[in-house]
């Protein structure tokens, strides 16, 4: 090729430039009022009644989402086959174990089909994985962890602003969900991730 085909090309202009110098302006490069808005406005976004939390990767919003859960050691965790090696290895990084669904070659997500024959008495979650923008069924995913008092973390790295059945990744009653803001993704901060919920208790913790 005679021009170079980059992986990721943030679209970045003068409104942006002018927004990280009024930060840098303010003496607050670290978690200052920006973050706060930021949080409150994604929250808003996504259509309120969230609570927004804002960190600098997906991997620590997944292990932070996961503890808030409660998953402790010799717990296992479901998730698909098909993502990137931090969503499995937060659930090792708590000692417990993943345990692999494999994806529907239809949709690349989780194949919901399989679920409930990997799940045991030990099984604490599941970590439901949109792939490539395309989101998994919340519905049946919720449906069959409120069958078995699972908690469902979801894993929406690539999943802003998908819907299913009309409703935005966000807004469903998983117990945490986790987007990504790395530079190949709809919306970009360089590096970070928000960690959104709809229960208290889990924002608080």
């Amino acid at each position: 090729m005679s021009n170079f085909l980059p992986f990721a090309l943030p679209d970045i202009g003068d409104e942006e430039i002018e927004a990280v110098v009024k930060t840098l302006k303010t003496g607050w490069i670290t978690t200052g009022a920006q973050t706060k808005e930021f949080e409150l406005q994604f929250a808003q976004y996504l259509g309120g009644d969230l609570h927004a939390i804002a960190v600098n990767s997906a991997t620590s919003g997944l292990h932070l989402a996961l503890e808030a859960c409660g998953v402790e050691e010799d717990d296992e965790v479901i998730t698909t086959t098909l993502t990137f090696t931090a969503t499995a290895e937060i659930i090792r990084y708590l000692g417990a174990h993943p345990v692999f669904v494999d994806i529907d070659p239809e949709t690349l997500n989780i194949d919901i089909n399989q679920i409930e024959e990997k799940i045991t008495n030990k099984t604490k979650a599941i970590i439901p994985v949109h792939f490539a923008g395309l989101a998994c069924d919340m519905n049946k995913i919720i449906a069959i962890a409120k069958k078995h008092n699972l908690k469902v973390i979801e894993d929406a790295a690539h999943a802003l602003p998908s819907k299913i059945d009309n409703i935005i990744i966000g807004q469903h009653e998983s117990d945490a969900i986790v987007f990504r803001f790395y530079a190949s993704k709809t919306i970009t901060t360089g590096e970070g991730e928000m960690s959104v919920t709809k229960i208290a208790g889990i924002a608080d913790r």
